[in-house]
């Protein structure tokens, strides 16, 4: 067994906020009937390691986390167009150890849960599901906002939290355009904005807004599976402790895979897996793996 590290001054200082965990996906801005709900069961486990100062004679922070999370959308019309409203809520397992030592701790608990307004500008109308049987997909743009809350569970004291205890704002535009037979490309463009920490041990966590831009290249596989090409780019969130700047702009590029089969018209599993490709010495460099099984009604 590891010796549990408690108030360690150099791990505090490598492991902020483990957990970052959410729900995305290749085709989650697809058209769908209005009237509908979709359940998501999902298992994401997340591995990074962080860079240490190389003149320790330790190799780095290795964080793991396990977070099984619920997930449930349902559409309604607003006007003409369809809309949605989806609500994330994760509980995460996370544990961290010094590589080259037996120093390590864990922690669990819930999650920060997010709710997400969203709305179709373009190419996606308010379509019974008798409708939408005899409707044919062109290109759409979908325009949405996620709101995540404190709610997470949270420790000053301890080195690392599930929870962030802070708020966060995620508006983000959605575009899609249909390709051959069975293709599609989707660009989504967001900034997240967030509140200030002021329980942070080492004194009050100020965030910078984080640009980020995904693109997946995906094409059906027969007529109940898909797979994609995902790319994900992560742009600023430099961070201030006690007003004082980290110097820890993120310049972060993800690749991954990931693809669905349908059982059932409404029942289907996904799975995706990213990998960080390019970072800084002070960024993490992570790999993702989830699966999720989700049903609609």
């Amino acid at each position: 067994m590891g010796i549990r590290i408690r108030l360690a001054p150099l791990a505090c200082s490598l492991i902020l906020h483990a957990a970052n965990v959410a729900a995305d996906g290749a085709r989650d801005w697809e058209n769908v009937p209005v009237d509908t709900n979709i359940l998501f069961l999902y298992y994401t486990y997340s591995n990074s390691e962080a860079s240490v100062d190389p003149s320790l004679p330790i190799k780095g922070v290795e964080v793991a986390a396990h977070v099984p999370l619920v997930r449930y959308a349902r559409t309604f019309a607003l006007g003409d167009r369809v809309a949605g409203f989806q609500l994330i809520v994760p509980y995460g397992f996370v544990d961290a150890r010094l590589k080259g030592t037996r120093l390590s701790t864990d922690t669990e608990g819930l999650g920060d849960i997010t709710a997400i307004f969203l709305a179709n500008l373009y190419g996606a109308p308010a379509l019974t599901r008798q409708e939408f049987q005899r409707w044919t997909a062109g290109p759409f743009l979908t325009a949405s906002m996620a709101v995540t809350l404190p709610t997470g569970d949270y420790d000053k004291d301890a080195l690392l939290n599930v929870g962030k205890h802070r708020w966060a704002l995620k508006p983000q535009l959605s575009f899609g355009a249909p390709f051959g037979q069975g293709g599609l490309l989707a660009i989504n463009g967001n900034v997240q904005v967030f509140s200030d920490n002021n329980e942070n041990r080492n004194g009050r966590l100020e965030q910078a807004p984080l640009y980020g831009i995904e693109a997946h290249l995906s094409h059906d596989i027969g007529k109940r599976a898909w797979l994609s090409l995902d790319t994900f780019y992560a742009y600023g969130g430099t961070t201030r402790v006690s007003g004082e700047d980290q110097d820890n702009r993120q310049r972060t590029l993800r690749l991954g895979v990931s693809g669905s089969y349908s059982f059932t018209s409404t029942t289907a599993v996904s799975t995706a897996v990213t990998r960080t490709v390019q970072r800084e010495d002070y960024t993490p460099a992570a790999t993702t793996f989830s699966i999720n099984v989700n049903h609609a009604f």
